[in-house]
């Protein structure tokens, strides 16, 4: 069998099917079968389309054949069909009858989609049992032997713990995503707003506790109506794989033999300081914040009661027996400003013990006027998801201090020592020569850290200039059309945001600072200019001028010449040698990372465009590590790389934007062997977390630390 996509591209495969809800190895089956060019040149499965773009790469071409076999499925159900025709319970596949329907082709007239082409039933059958057999060799052996090879004892396995699931659903981000998952693989639904309406709720205005509700009485209603069609068998999969977190189906089948399903979330200490560090800002003491930030007291110190905490606090908790007592405003004062000091050393006494975690979550559910603490562990797991941490970048090697003073004067369990690179925060402060910085990750066992202000910088925000008065908006609608609560006025001016991605006319953006307690908001573009992004038209590099063409000259008569001797092997050629600051001496086609596929060569324009800084240079070098991840991700295909680094001359010349992050190293254009700057940009996007452009001829990446996309103008 000739080598298929699979042995190269196996998690589109696996997505594609997923998202439909179909048996996987039937995909590489059609691809063999059918054998047929895409217009890029990949091996399709048979597909055509009056709209040829659905169809022109091999990530199309999955996902649309993987509707059309769940939609042939659907309507085999419809007109009769029962589990056992369709699903061969034994063998662990879908029957030679489906096999024989999918050879003759298929075509869904109800939507007018692409056409799956008939094709020879031998080869997609042979094909077919090789791929279910390659599937069984590579599937993880369960605890349970006895759900081993038995689509039968599978199938108990997922009831028995669907049945049992209810019970231990308490809103997790991660079960209520498993919960919708599952409700619309088995419904056939294309997206979360379609699986939201079939709920019986609204796509937009909802809330947890009624999703919740509509989700847990549908997946009671599953086990009663489960038949065994193949669909039905690919959601629960999905559900166990999503709720246990897993990486895959294989290792969700493995799981069915583990009875515990009360999964704790991740650790979630990132969340929980990052909404310590935002509350004093929003505190006004008010009755509910005032008896908020008192629990949190009473919790974190573990005392017995309110007025334990208020006297731990310097305040006689006696004054406020009567409200309307003239001492009783001077009490109240004097609280809210002993609540705000503890609430302000909070991140910096944070070790992570239960007790302080404890009192953190329970801050969390009051000041957000949760229900329960689970709600409040659903929030912070909602917090995590969206949060964008701030990038600081080390420029040479540097000291981490307890206090913004010289390392010699600290102890040494007070000094951590940090090399040149990046390092990701939850929050910074300027405090005279120094960072006050809070770490996503503990060093030493502490998150608050001090750092030399002349040996760090910052990935910069970008920056969105208000030209006129507008509105932000909770919904990418007219301002007229919505309600005042959901709508700010906003003055001209400038405003720091952290991500923005199109959304029509509008602009989904995130701020850095909040805006009415929310930072995530839509702007109408019209409105807006964005400063310190690469959103132009990509420039082109200047092409060399053509070299001459020379005239041609009779070749002279050959002369015998002597047998050679035998050269000894040619030293390998590392190309031109070069100067780069802060790393010395290069050569062109040295990798940039050990046994990496990048060189110095296509970063600096084979040596022609060096690097101004080390600085620059260490950019260079944290951006070809993520572009070895990218590669992986693009399924190891070759990356040609048309512009990396461009000296801010360089970058003037040819129409580069101002702050363009090819200016600063970590800014890179490339095409990928086999795949359309379309077909890479569905590959990335849900993954990258930086800017991600994409044009006719060549993707565009950056990693300048937030949100981005757009497609440029051809």
């Amino acid at each position: 069998m000739a080598t298929t996509a699979l042995d190269r591209d196996a998690h589109l495969f696996h997505l594609a099917a997923q998202r439909a809800g179909i048996h996987m190895p039937i995909l590489p089956a059609l691809q063999e079968a059918h054998d047929q060019p895409t217009p890029e040149g990949e091996r399709g499965l048979g597909l055509t389309s009056a709209d040829q773009e659905q169809v022109d790469s091999l990530p199309d071409q999955l996902m649309e054949a993987a509707l059309l076999v769940r939609r042939l499925t659907d309507s085999l159900i419809q007109s009769g069909w029962k589990a056992d025709r369709i699903w061969q319970v034994s063998a662990g596949q879908y029957s030679p009858e489906v096999l024989a329907v999918l050879a003759r082709g298929f075509e869904d007239k109800t939507t007018g989609g692409p056409i799956l082409a008939g094709c020879s039933l031998d080869q997609l059958t042979a094909a077919y049992r090789q791929f279910c057999t390659l599937e069984r060799a590579t599937q993880i052996a369960p605890a349970n032997t006895a759900l081993t090879g038995s689509t039968f004892t599978i199938d108990r396995a997922l009831l028995d713990t669907i049945e049992r699931l209810p019970q231990f659903y308490q809103g997790y981000v991660h079960q209520r995503e498993a919960l919708l998952e599952a409700t619309r693989i088995w419904r056939g639904l294309a997206t979360r707003e379609d699986t939201l309406v079939s709920l019986g709720l609204p796509a937009l205005n909802y809330t947890d506790a009624a999703l919740d509700t509509a989700l847990v009485t549908f997946i009671q209603r599953l086990s009663p109506n489960y038949s065994g069609f193949p669909h039905q068998r690919e959601a629960l999969l999905r559900l166990v794989q999503i709720w246990r977190q897993l990486d895959s189906r294989q290792s969700a089948i493995a799981s069915l033999s583990d009875s515990n399903l009360s999964l704790l979330p991740r650790n979630y200490d990132p969340a929980l300081l990052a909404f310590v560090l935002r509350v004093p800002e929003f505190y006004v003491g008010s009755g509910t914040q005032r008896n908020a930030a008192t629990e949190t007291v009473r919790m974190w110190r573990d005392l017995d009661n309110r007025n334990a905490a208020l006297t731990s606090l310097g305040v006689n908790p006696i004054v406020f027996a009567n409200p309307a007592a003239p001492e009783a405003s001077t009490a109240a004062a004097q609280l809210d400003r002993e609540l705000l000091s503890f609430l302000r050393r909070l991140p910096a006494a944070y070790r992570a013990t239960p007790n302080q975690q404890g009192a953190l979550t329970r801050l969390v559910q009051l000041w957000r006027g949760l229900e329960t603490q689970q709600a409040a562990i659903g929030s912070l797991e909602t917090d995590l998801r969206t949060m964008q941490w701030q990038v600081m970048i080390l420029k040479q090697n540097t000291v981490l201090k307890s206090q913004p003073v010289q390392a010699s004067a600290l102890p040494r369990n007070e000094v951590a020592a940090m090399p040149a690179g990046e390092l990701s925060l939850i929050d910074s402060i300027e405090q005279g020569t120094h960072y006050r910085i809070l770490t996503v990750e503990p060093i030493r066992d502490r998150r608050e850290w001090f750092v030399y202000r002349g040996h760090a910088d910052f990935l910069e925000p970008a920056t969105m200039l208000v030209k006129t008065s507008t509105f932000l908006k909770t919904r990418p609608l007219q301002a007229s059309s919505l309600g005042n609560a959901e709508k700010v006025a906003l003055s001209p001016g400038e405003f720091q945001i952290r991500s923005y991605e199109d959304v029509g006319d509008h602009l989904r953006i995130r701020l850095v600072k909040p805006i009415n307690n929310r930072l995530e908001w839509f702007i109408f573009e019209g409105h807006i200019t964005l400063l310190n992004v690469d959103d132009y038209p990509s420039p082109r590099d200047p092409q060399p001028a053509p070299a001459p063409v020379p005239v041609p000259v009779p070749a002279p008569a050959p002369v015998p010449r002597p047998t050679p001797v035998p050269a000894p092997a040619p030293v390998p050629d590392r190309g031109r040698r070069i100067q780069v600051p802060g790393l010395g001496t290069v050569w062109t086609r040295d990798p940039i990372i050990a046994g990496g596929n990048f060189s110095w060569g296509e970063a600096t324009k084979d040596g022609t465009r060096i690097p101004e800084n080390s600085t620059i240079t260490q950019n260079i070098i944290a951006m070809a590590r993520r572009m070895q991840e990218v590669r992986a991700r693009l399924g190891n295909r070759t990356i040609t790389i048309t512009s990396w680094y461009r000296p801010p001359a360089v970058n003037r010349a040819v129409g580069g934007a101002r702050n363009s992050t090819h200016i600063r190293g970590y800014g890179v254009d490339f095409v990928v062997a086999g795949l359309s700057p379309r077909a890479a940009q569905r590959i990335l996007d849900p993954w990258w977390p930086g800017g991600l452009g994409y044009g006719s001829s060549f993707t565009h990446l950056d990693n300048r630390g937030y949100r981005a996309r757009w497609n440029y103008t051809n």
